[in-house]
C-alpha cells in the first residue's frame, strides 16, 4: 500500500471508527438516559433523548477535523504523503482528540441533563416528588 493510500484509507476510517463510537456511546447510554428522564417534562425528554447521538457525532467529528496534517517539516502535501511516520502520528491524534472530543461532549451533556433534572426536581409537584428516605 502507497502511502497516498494509506492516507485516504486511515483517514476515512478514522472518520468512520470515530462516528461509530460516538454512535455505540449513545445506544449504550439510552437505556440509563431514558430512566433518568422519566423526571422531566416528556418534551424536554424527548429533546434530550434525540439531541444525544447527533451531538455526540457533532463532537467526535469536530475532534476528528481538528488535527491537521502540516507542520513546521511538512509543509506540502507531497512532503505529508512521503513521510508514512507523520502519517500514522496524525493518524493516532486525530483517534486521541475524537475521544477527547467525546468526552468533553458526555460531561456537557451531562452537566446540563443534570442541571435539568434538578430543576424538574425543585418545580414538580408534591405527588411526583421522589419520597424522602427515612432515617
Amino acid at each position: 500500500m502507497t502511502n497516498e493510500q494509506y492516507l485516504v484509507v486511515s483517514y476515512f476510517a478514522s472518520a468512520g471508527a470515530g462516528i461509530l463510537l460516538a454512535f455505540l456511546t449513545a445506544l449504550f447510554l439510552s437505556g440509563p438516559l431514558t430512566r433518568a428522564l422519566q423526571r422531566v417534562a416528556r418534551p424536554l425528554a424527548s429533546v434530550f433523548r434525540r439531541f444525544l447521538p447527533s451531538w455526540l457525532i457533532l463532537a467526535v467529528l469536530l475532534g476528528f477535523l481538528s488535527v491537521t496534517y502540516y507542520d513546521c517539516s511538512h509543509g506540502t502535501y507531497q512532503e505529508i504523503v512521503a513521510d508514512r511516520d507523520h502519517l500514522v502520528q496524525k493518524n493516532f491524534e486525530q483517534g486521541a482528540d475524537m475521544t477527547w472530543y467525546l468526552a468533553a461532549a458526555l460531561a456537557a451533556y451531562g452537566l446540563v441533563l443534570g442541571l435539568s433534572l434538578l430543576g424538574g426536581l425543585r418545580a414538580a409537584p408534591p405527588d411526583r416528588q421522589p419520597p424522602a428516605s427515612a432515617p
